[in-house]
């Protein structure tokens, strides 16, 4: 996004005025239509979701996917996310407001699976900038409280079709906080932390793991999807 000189200099302002300089960035790029992800599941999100469908998007951080998914479930579709970081929030909600379509619920919440407060830890770049990419769950303190919730709370009607979760190993507490959701709509799951219980929790109902070539996510896929 920025050079490395531009990045320490902007390390020493103070957070307000990283938090303007980084809502103009944003805005210039949604408004060029330069706004995206490298990842290549980013631009396969077209075979996974057709207008009028749902999504929920688990750590939406600044909404690169949240806006992908907007684009392509439409006026008639939903798109719900989550991001339990405030200033990640506020950037999220400043970018929203720049989408197409007003098609987007914004939580300001962290999904697990119970209702809660926990710690948020935020580490550091080389340049002295706050890693936001890098804020997990910690039970340890953490710099900031957030509020958890399970997805499978807000009992969500519409036809959900993609789950992407990048929780930063909080991923298997996601999936078990959507179990019911999971269990009932087989949606096509993307997610980034994969382990042993995920892929057991996953293929016993059915679910077959695909990897693609360059990314660091997994996608598990539903026959009946």
């Amino acid at each position: 996004m920025f050079s490395t000189f531009a990045k320490t200099v902007a390390a020493g302002l103070p957070e307000q005025w990283q938090q303007s300089l980084k809502r103009r960035h944003f805005r210039r790029q949604i408004r060029r239509g330069t706004f995206f992800t490298d990842e290549p599941e980013w631009q396969l999100c077209a075979q996974w979701l057709r207008p009028g469908d749902w999504a929920v998007d688990v750590g939406a951080n600044i909404g690169h996917y949240t806006k992908r998914f907007s684009d392509l479930v439409g006026v008639h579709g939903r798109v719900i996310s989550f991001e339990p970081v405030p200033e990640t929030f506020e950037l999220l909600a400043a970018n929203a407001a720049q989408f197409m379509t007003a098609n987007t619920t914004l939580l300001n919440l962290a999904a697990s699976d119970e209702t809660r407060v926990l710690g948020v830890s935020i580490p550091r770049f080389n340049t002295g900038l706050k890693n936001y990419y890098g804020a997990a769950l910690t039970t340890a303190g953490g710099s900031i409280q957030v509020m958890t919730c399970a997805i499978d709370a807000l009992s969500l009607s519409g036809p959900v079709r993609l789950l992407k979760i990048d929780a930063e190993g909080h991923d298997p507490i996601v999936l078990r906080g959507a179990w019911q959701l999971i269990s009932r709509l087989h949606p096509t799951i993307v997610i980034e932390s994969v382990t042993d219980d995920v892929t057991t929790m996953l293929s016993g109902i059915g679910y077959q793991l695909q990897t693609i070539s360059g990314s660091s996510n997994t996608i598990y896929r539903h026959p009946a999807s």
